[in-house]
């Protein structure tokens, strides 16, 4: 991923780790996610270094870690209401469905799965989040060919849920309901932008 993306006044450095060593005086503020980042055993360097092909990446402003995000090349695959409410411009819909009507016949597509995106606690709320998600948006077709899709399963507790912040930024739930404390939600990168007179 380069460096010097930016989202309106926030120009972000991103830097790929293997080692989250880096990590140790970073605190997200979210107990369990704090925990995994710290954990010796079974947490996100057991995950780095179990899972090859994820990518994790601080992100930084003038050298300072402000966060961190974990990526990887995956796969969506849209049941039949998630694509009947494509069709029924209830939730988003790619372009490239648009452009080519078979789109939606598919069973399975690309994907970039946002695994952990976690904001430094005294920096969250200031847009940080949603300038990583728009970068990693931007780059996702350089990282997987035809990737019209990011997916994330936003974690969500009585005591935290990071789904608003998701809907926020135009994900759509892919449940109705979400599965013990996550909900499954996706993006989508390029999403066709209806003209007020125009008929699917």
């Amino acid at each position: 991923m380069s460096s010097g993306n930016s989202f309106s006044d926030i120009q972000l450095e991103f830097e790929r780790i293997d080692d989250v060593s880096v990590l140790s005086n970073f605190f997200c503020g979210v107990n369990v996610m704090d925990e995994f980042i710290h954990a010796d055993v079974n947490g996100l360097q057991s995950y780095i270094d179990k899972y090859d092909k994820t990518k994790t990446y601080l992100a930084k402003i003038k050298e300072e870690i402000v966060a961190f995000f974990s990526i990887l090349e995956s796969e969506i695959i849209l049941d039949a209401d998630s694509k009947d409410d494509m069709k029924s411009r209830i939730s988003h819909k790619p372009e490239r469905a648009f452009n080519y009507p078979e789109y939606l016949d598919e069973e399975k597509y690309p994907a970039i799965e946002i695994a952990y995106l976690a904001v430094e606690k005294s920096k969250r709320n200031q847009g940080i989040g949603r300038a990583i998600i728009m970068a990693i948006a931007k780059i996702a077709e350089n990282i997987l060919d035809d990737c019209d899709f990011l997916t994330v399963d936003a974690y969500h507790t009585k005591e935290y849920s990071a789904v608003g912040f998701y809907s926020n930024l135009g994900f759509d739930k892919k449940t109705v309901i979400p599965y013990a404390d996550i909900w499954p939600m996706y993006y989508v990168i390029n999403p066709h932008i209806y003209g007020d007179d125009e008929d699917d």
